[in-house]
């Protein structure tokens, strides 16, 4: 009798499954690596999608602000409509119209606790109420830019093109701001440094000067 009618053999058998299950471990191993670099992939373009919208807005609200001492209006040379600090910003800007909500409003942007009980960046905002009255915070509104945030720092440059300042408020030294550096690390990673050139709206004639805080 041939070997071919006699059949295989318990040992052929046995390594013909050895190697169908190292076949199947190698696919299903494929197969979970694909899923995950999925999941990963999907993760960065949220990521991606989430800086893009948050940027785009701060441009926006940021890049025009009312850079303008109240010092003439209140009589306190401590009073700005611009007060940055490292880690906090108030200032006078312009909502954007497509936002439903557009004008002029009294901002802050700062680390604020979100409803799930993390960390987030939070944007609050009230109507503009004129430099002559500070703005009604006990009514504000407020929006989480980033959910989980995990670091933020602020850094401010004047029109000399000089050092980074970590803290600036606009009064009567005859430097101006030009531009803020924004840093966010937010689920885990660290954002691109966001550097908005700010346009003032402001009277010609008025400026700034450097603080290291809101003091």
């Amino acid at each position: 009798m041939s070997r071919r009618q006699q059949g295989f053999t318990l040992i052929e058998l046995i390594i013909s499954l050895v190697i169908v299950a190292i076949i199947m471990v190698g696919l299903l191993t494929a197969l979970r690596s694909f899923g995950l670099t999925e999941e990963k992939l999907d993760g960065r373009l949220a990521q991606v999608d989430e800086r893009r919208v948050v940027s785009g807005f701060l441009e926006d609200v940021l890049g025009m602000a009312v850079l303008r001492p109240r010092l003439a209006l209140v009589g306190t040379p401590d009073e700005s409509s611009f007060v940055g600090e490292s880690s906090a910003l108030q200032w006078i800007g312009v909502m954007p119209a497509r936002n439903g909500t557009g004008g002029l409003y009294h901002f802050r942007l700062q680390p604020g606790p979100t409803a799930d009980g993390g960390t987030g960046l939070i944007l609050i905002y009230v109507p503009y109420t004129g430099l002559d009255s500070p703005p009604e915070w006990s009514v504000a509104e407020q929006r989480v830019l980033v959910p989980r945030l995990d670091g933020f720092t602020l850094a401010y440059q004047l029109d000399d093109d000089g050092d980074w300042l970590q803290g600036w408020r606009n009064t009567t030294e005859p430097r101006s701001l030009a531009r803020i550096r924004i840093a966010v690390a937010s689920a885990g990673s660290e954002w691109p440094f966001l550097v908005i050139p700010v346009r003032g709206l402001m009277p010609s004639g008025t400026s700034g000067r450097i603080v290291t805080g809101a003091g």
